[in-house]
């Protein structure tokens, strides 16, 4: 590809998640690509494709402001804007907040791969004042008003991005209603080929992430207890004493693991329970991968990831949708996964998530920044 000068911005780099992967597969391409962040602890990177990068921060970059980062919020847009990014040709922002607001020059193209807008202040708002307990009082009112200055600033700066790309048709759908724009569709990447098979199948269910209130783990919980259906929950978080609380004695909580053990107890299990709504879910392509099918809410971007069963056609089919995010719903999913779980086919399951290896991300990424690079250059 023609282009002698790119940078990355990313939104932070404090953990190492979905977002980072994206960074992380496309740093190889480019290699001397520098890489502009509000802030960055370099401890959470240490062995990944990120470590060694030329990594530049902004007044954030502090201890004090990385321990806490999410308290100040009302400061991001402002420092978003002091990175410079200096004279690159492209700038490529992955961006969950502010990294798609980042200034550049005119003759300089900027790719955004969006995340999605800013959740907590656009579609989420409601429900991020609720489960954070900002709905009255004084803290709700401040909090209402960063979040609007936030809904200002995002929707302002739409503009300064020329070509948006989506990690899901379900994310491009809320980019045109949040920013009136379209945007390309290029789904995250997965690292499927450290997964494998195992011999045989466990007698459980399995759920693997962090315990957050908008993952609805409790669903899964109360509907396996409900059942009497053994589930493993690897992982940890805010909700864990709430989550252990509703479990009954077939729900077994196993903590956080390394990946080679989330691997194993990937490919172990019969089923692999995602009941939240998300813009795009990673660990339910890796179980695929380890040829084990999904039981997942159908909204969202599961809708792309799982291929339910077309009648009583299994031949393609990786996994079963329940229709509503309740319990009663769920429970009704696994009752009638328990009578036809049998009828997925392993191998069809891994080839469907060998679809969204890491290699279709950077091939798919480079042909479309190398389409708009073209056409930005022939631009009047």
């Amino acid at each position: 590809m023609d282009i002698s000068n790119i940078a990355f911005v990313h939104d932070w780099l404090v953990d190492y998640g979905g977002a980072e992967r994206c960074l992380e597969a496309m740093r190889p391409s480019f290699p001397d690509a520098p890489v502009h962040t509000l802030f960055h602890d370099p401890r959470q990177f240490e062995g990944t494709g990120i470590a060694g990068a030329d990594i530049r921060t902004t007044f954030l970059d502090r201890p004090f402001f990385r321990k806490r980062y999410r308290n100040f919020l009302p400061l991001f847009p402002f420092a978003v804007e002091q990175l410079d990014v200096g004279d690159a040709e492209i700038v490529l922002s992955f961006s969950h907040s502010v990294g798609k607001g980042v200034l550049t020059r005119a003759d300089t193209l900027h790719v955004c791969y969006c995340h999605t807008p800013v959740r907590y202040a656009w579609d989420l708002y409601h429900r991020y004042l609720k489960l954070s307990g900002l709905e009255r009082g004084i803290r709700s009112w401040v909090a209402r008003l960063i979040l609007h200055y936030i809904r200002l600033w995002d929707a302002g700066t739409a503009h300064r991005v020329d070509a948006y790309i989506a990690n899901s048709r379900y994310v491009a759908a809320r980019i045109r209603k949040t920013y009136g724009r379209e945007a390309a569709v290029i789904h995250p990447p997965v690292d499927v080929g450290r997964f494998a098979q195992a011999d045989s199948k466990e007698d459980h269910y399995l759920m693997v992430g962090r315990m957050v209130p908008y993952k609805r783990m409790d669903l899964a919980v109360r509907a396996c207890t409900t059942l009497k259906l053994p589930l493993r929950i690897v992982g940890g978080g805010p909700q864990f004493e709430e989550l252990r609380a509703l479990a009954g004695p077939t729900v077994t909580f196993a903590g956080r693991l390394s990946d080679a053990e989330v691997a194993r107890e990937m490919a172990g299990a019969k089923a692999f329970l995602f009941p939240g709504e998300e813009d795009f879910g990673i660990t339910p392509v890796e179980a695929q991968a380890a040829g084990t099918p999904v039981v997942a809410f159908g909204k969202g971007g599961s809708l792309e990831t799982v291929v339910p069963p077309e009648g009583e056609d299994y031949s393609r089919a990786t996994g079963l949708f329940f229709a509503e995010p309740s319990e009663e719903s769920l429970v009704e999913c696994l009752r009638r996964f328990e009578t036809e779980g049998h009828r997925f086919e392993p191998a069809a399951v891994v080839s469907h998530a060998r679809g969204f290896a890491t290699e279709r991300y950077v091939k798919e990424m480079n042909a479309f920044l190398k389409r708009e690079w073209e056409a930005f250059r022939e631009a009047p």
